[in-house]
């Protein structure tokens, strides 16, 4: 059994470093022709330099994002992959989380989500498609200093499965991968406090971070024919943390 991604067109948000890098990279090892969102100068000619074709893209735009999608439907008559990656984070007390912050939070990682997926069935509602969400464990479970951040996660899990049942008879396929603790820059702060990062370590079975790589094989999984009769599912991927 093969994943069968050779020639499918892609659309990675989010891709410029860390887990979205990663999956770019991994799409277009399989195969595919692979469009890296971004949202600097300094991204888009790092990922042009990678040959993962990159191309502007704010998710926190509706009309940005519909208009990339059209783009990438016009060029080659239909975009095969939507993998909703771009997030951001927070490790602000909930006392005090500022206005400002709960936007960004909301706006990036929930509403770029929402706004990707509806742009996208848009453009493919008589073709269907397939659309990967990287949520996260944290939107499965609770932590410290990550309110908003695990509510917006939380938001994309249920969110997932509500449009899995809705657009089902359309053709689209909807699931999430919901990563662990990932070693990027988004964990940057834990693995500067040494206590921090033991602790975390000693509650991971496996007793390791994940990589990027490790979350890029489940996306590309869940975006192959391997999984055509998977949808609404939440697949994690966190070295047995949730398990316990």
């Amino acid at each position: 059994m093969q994943l069968e991604l050779e020639n499918k067109t892609v659309l990675v948000t989010g891709a410029s470093r860390g887990i979205g890098r990663d999956i770019a990279a991994a799409f277009a090892g399989a195969g595919a022709l692979v469009y890296s969102g971004c949202r600097s100068k300094e991204s888009f000619d790092e990922l042009a330099a990678a040959n993962l074709n990159p191309v502007m893209l704010d998710v926190t735009s509706q009309p940005d994002f519909a208009g990339v999608i059209q783009s990438i439907v016009q060029k080659h008559g239909r975009l095969d992959v939507l993998v909703n990656n771009a997030g951001v984070a927070s490790n602000t007390p909930a006392s005090s989380l500022k206005p400002e912050e709960v936007d960004r939070l909301i706006d990036t990682n929930f509403k770029g989500v929402f706004y990707g997926m509806q742009a996208y069935y848009k453009a493919q509602r008589k073709s269907g498609g397939i659309i990967v969400n990287v949520a996260s464990i944290l939107g499965l479970v609770g932590t410290p200093l990550a309110s908003v951040y695990c509510g917006t996660k939380g938001a994309v899990v249920q969110m997932t499965r509500a449009l899995a049942v809705e657009w089902a008879n359309s053709g689209f396929r909807v699931n999430a991968v919901a990563p662990g603790f990932i070693d990027t820059d988004m964990t940057e702060v834990m693995k500067k406090r040494d206590s921090i990062l033991t602790a975390v370590l000693n509650n991971i079975p496996v007793k390791r971070m994940g990589t990027p790589r490790d979350i890029a094989g489940p996306v590309l999984f869940l975006a192959s024919s391997l999984a055509d009769y998977m949808t609404g599912h939440i697949l994690v991927v966190d070295g047995g943390l949730t398990a316990q």
